[in-house]
């Protein structure tokens, strides 16, 4: 048997004498349990990021939704600063769906909208005819538009994944019914709501990824009977070409499929 070849192919891996063929491999095999150790432990890390900066959003929303800075006023009252305490709740207590949010114009001036000053911050008329008049702060509609920019920008960035939008969808997906949308457009414009409405069309697929059916055609039936916010779904320029074609086909096949029923 000719055992040469084999003596120059340990001759080849060795680099000096005292660097045998075994060395080389062990180095290598460091090496490689020293990348997957690194990657490991950097996934882990991302990992950790990822959810302090999911649970600092989530906390923020909840927050926000939780805070006293709206009010519900029977029928009968006049909201002022002697039943303010009385009448005052939580944001998320207006956000209900018993009936739309509307653009209220004020008594005194029919060419601006009916608001009132609280304890030094401005609460704008979102109800009234529906047993309650309900008034929300102006501060509340500026961080609701301004956190929600922060989640579409979070799931384009990958920070956000479509698990935690069905997760979310009782803060987000409300924001497209009950009027919500078109309040939004008429008083902050179309860019304000299209971002809303974008993230609200994520959502919803996210929902029926997820088997979360229930919301999916509850929100499908508003929808379908709203034409008024089809555009901000059709047309908008949040949506990514290439990257969002995919959501907005399952997106449009939802709709169309509640609405053949």
């Amino acid at each position: 048997m000719n055992l040469q070849p084999i003596a120059d192919f340990i001759r080849y891996l060795r680099f000096t004498d005292g660097l045998s063929s075994s060395d080389v491999i062990g180095w290598i095999l460091a090496a490689l349990a020293g990348i997957i150790a690194y990657r490991l432990i950097d996934n882990m890390q991302m990992s950790i990021e990822r959810h302090n900066m999911l649970s600092t959003i989530e906390d923020a929303v909840s927050s926000l939704y939780d805070s006293q800075i709206a009010f519900s006023v029977p029928k009968g009252q006049t909201l002022s600063e002697d039943n303010a305490k009385e009448c005052r709740v939580m944001v998320r207590a207006v956000l209900h769906d018993f009936s739309d949010w509307q653009t209220i114009m004020s008594p005194e001036n029919p060419k601006e909208r009916d608001t009132k000053i609280i304890e030094h911050q401005r609460y704008i008329h979102i109800r009234k005819d529906a047993g309650y008049d309900e008034w929300i702060s102006t501060q509340a509609l500026h961080e609701i538009t301004l956190k929600m920019r922060r989640i579409e920008k979070m799931f384009k960035s990958g920070i956000v994944k479509r698990i935690d939008l069905s997760d979310m969808f009782r803060e987000i997906i409300p924001l497209g019914m009950s009027g919500r949308l078109e309040f939004f457009r008429s008083y902050y414009g179309e860019y304000d709501a299209e971002c809303m409405a974008y993230i609200v069309m994520q959502a919803v697929v996210s929902c029926d990824k997820y088997q979360n059916h229930d919301i999916v055609n509850e929100f499908a039936r508003y929808y379908n009977t709203h034409e008024e916010i089809r555009p901000l779904f059709s047309k908008n320029r949040r949506i990514l070409r290439f990257r969002d074609e995919s959501a907005i086909r399952t997106f449009r096949k939802l709709m169309e499929n509640q609405e053949n029923r």
